[in-house]
């Protein structure tokens, strides 16, 4: 069962774009002449766009190390004070200047909050990718994840406000700590207990062999070990089996991930076909706007990164959790507190944001010669 699940994991991994690409395509008909019942059951859409959106969510909330959190923070204090700038301060406020040129409200409205949410759980996978600094990527996603509590609905409250759309703040809170809070505290619990509880489990049963097991001496020849440097052993092996346990369990949740988020996708884009098909610009120009700020963001980054000396490793990092967004928590947000239609550039972004972190990713040898210098 878990190597088909991985197969099938690796191979949506692989295409993922193309099936991105193939779910709106598809989507578009289906919607288009289904507007009537999609127009009928405007609730029930709601409520089937919410729920996808945490079932995306929760598989990479499971993945997420927060018990890591303080560590890297102390270390990285500066660092994540520019990469949250640049989380919550510099792509909002490009998405409100790109967003003027998007003549519809809501999704003007909708192409803000895209761009305000937190990091993916394809950021660090991308992170992984490139060979970046994973537990600063991790710092700042879970913190990213923090600050969207306050700086979605306020970016999206006050863009709204220019354009005399009144959006209570109170409404906006409550959609994103739905949207995030909720798979989060379901995911740390479920990794609390397949990873940490389950790890000490497998280290107190006699009976299971593995090379974890073997970093602990149990009757060690010569000196004995101190008690200091037993429990170090201990807390080693410990999670040395938390690595197994993640990495087992890992195809799970990247396939559920995957499957959920192209549900979701084909769901957003079939609800709103009928608008997208009789007004094709909406598409151009959301997906225009979004390619002119990865373009100002990546490039700010690099000389940003080049000014502070920061490494390779770290770039790639802040990076990665700055352009690549979490579509989800925007379209649950989008459906909750703004319209159906300000779902919109959620579905869309989708398929560019790959591409647009495949394309990096092909640049490194440049970075890591511009950053060594």
């Amino acid at each position: 069962m878990a190597k088909y699940a991985l197969r099938l994991a690796e191979h949506l991994r692989k295409y993922l774009l193309l099936y991105v690409v193939l779910a709106i395509v598809a989507a578009l008909p289906i919607g288009y002449y289904a507007a009537p019942v999609f127009k009928a059951s405007k609730e029930l859409m709601k409520n089937l766009i919410i729920l996808l959106a945490i079932a995306t969510l929760y598989p990479s909330m499971i993945q997420l190390r927060s018990e890591k959190f303080g560590d890297e923070l102390r270390k990285k204090v500066k660092d994540t004070i520019v990469g949250l700038t640049f989380i919550f301060v510099v792509a909002p406020l490009l998405a409100i200047v790109m967003g003027s040129f998007i003549q519809y409200k809501q999704v003007a409205i909708g192409f803000v909050a895209a761009n305000s949410v937190p990091a993916s759980s394809a950021s660090i996978a991308y992170v992984l990718l490139a060979e970046g600094n994973l537990e600063f990527a991790t710092l700042l996603a879970i913190t990213s994840i923090l600050g969207a509590l306050v700086s979605v609905p306020l970016w999206v409250g006050l863009y709204a406000n220019t354009l005399s759309v009144h959006l209570p703040l109170a409404l906006l809170g409550e959609s994103v700590g739905l949207a995030l809070i909720t798979p989060y505290v379901l995911g740390q619990a479920t990794r609390y207990y397949l990873v940490k509880v389950r790890a000490k489990k497998v280290i107190k049963t006699p009976t299971i062999s593995l090379p974890c097991k073997s970093m602990v001496p149990v009757d060690p020849e010569g000196e004995p070990l101190k008690l200091e440097e037993l429990l170090r052993k201990v807390e080693d092996v410990l999670e040395c089996i938390e690595g197994r346990i993640s990495k087992k369990i890992k195809p799970y949740l990247s396939l559920a991930t995957m499957v959920s988020m192209l549900v979701l996708i084909s769901l957003l884009i079939a609800n709103k076909a009928y608008l997208l098909i009789a007004k094709p610009d909406i598409a151009t120009i959301t997906i225009g706007s979004q390619l002119v700020i990865y373009s100002i963001l990546i490039a700010s980054l690099i000389a940003v990164s080049k000014v502070m000396k920061q490494s390779y490793e770290d770039h790639m990092a802040m990076t990665f959790i700055t352009i690549t967004k979490n579509e989800s928590v925007a379209a649950a947000v989008s459906v909750m507190a703004i319209g159906a239609a300000a779902a919109i550039p959620a579905a869309l972004i989708p398929a560019i944001q790959p591409v647009i972190s495949i394309a990096y990713l092909s640049m490194i040898p440049f970075l890591k010669k511009t950053l060594e210098k």
